[in-house]
């Protein structure tokens, strides 16, 4: 399996892309670096974030949990080589988050974050681009003025997230894991059957499975359902 990539975009400027993408790297399991990208006119620059940029975005990555991260600073005239030199820059990540639209055009990413201001009226024409890329959408307010606020129809799946509160990042991570799982489950499915006693697990160590998996709760018990494995003594209500 090859390294993940996640890139996320936003509507403007201070709408809460590093918001997103620090939260991420603070809960998906796994090795995770980053790349900031900032718009420049004229030059380009690919360096390792320096430590003392204490007020940066980078440093936010950075404390975060990322286990390296690359500020790339270009004009979008030769991005493309700029983000493959920041990416051969971080070797050994299991995944790499990037923040910034315009390396969306660029990149093959297996998912692509978008996430609205508080307005979803406020976008940036560069930032259409991106939206109409957009795997999952963040909206801070009600999801339904998204449609409502005269943008094309959205191929991603909006979702609500109160960018203050810990549970709409959780829900996000499990979201994400789901998708960066791809639908294959079939090395799940053989460990989980492994693990079974009689076609039955306990509830304390299918969490236990499904926390090592990085995966929710809710797919685990799925998986054990379609293999007829009985999760027992539940405690918590989980499964």
């Amino acid at each position: 399996m090859g390294r993940k990539l996640i890139c996320i975009g936003g509507a403007h400027s201070g709408c809460g892309k590093t918001t997103v993408a620090e939260n991420l790297l603070r809960l998906l399991p796994g090795s995770w670096c980053a790349v900031k990208y900032t718009k420049t006119a004229f030059y380009t620059s690919v360096r390792p974030a320096p430590d003392a940029e204490d007020s940066k975005d980078t440093s936010r990555m950075r404390e975060a949990g990322a286990d390296g991260v690359v500020w790339v600073q270009s004009p979008e005239t030769g991005l493309k080589e700029a983000l493959s030199l920041a990416l051969d820059m971080l070797p050994g990540c299991e995944g790499v988050m990037v923040e910034g639209n315009s390396p969306i055009e660029f990149l093959s990413p297996d998912i692509v974050i978008f996430v609205f201001g508080k307005d979803p009226g406020r976008i940036k024409p560069s930032a259409s681009r991106a939206l109409r890329k957009a795997d999952l959408i963040i909206h801070q307010g009600d999801p339904r003025s998204v449609s409502a606020g005269g943008l094309p129809p959205l191929k991603g799946e909006v979702i609500r997230i109160d960018l203050k509160e810990a549970d709409g990042f959780r829900m996000l991570k499990e979201r994400v894991v789901e998708m960066l799982r791809g639908g294959t489950t079939e090395g799940l499915r053989e460990r989980l059957l492994g693990r079974a006693r009689g076609r039955t697990i306990t509830c304390a160590a299918a969490r236990k499975m499904a926390e090592e998996e990085g995966v929710p709760y809710r797919e685990l018990g799925r998986i054990a359902d379609e293999l007829q494995i009985r999760i027992t003594n539940c405690e918590l209500g989980c499964f």
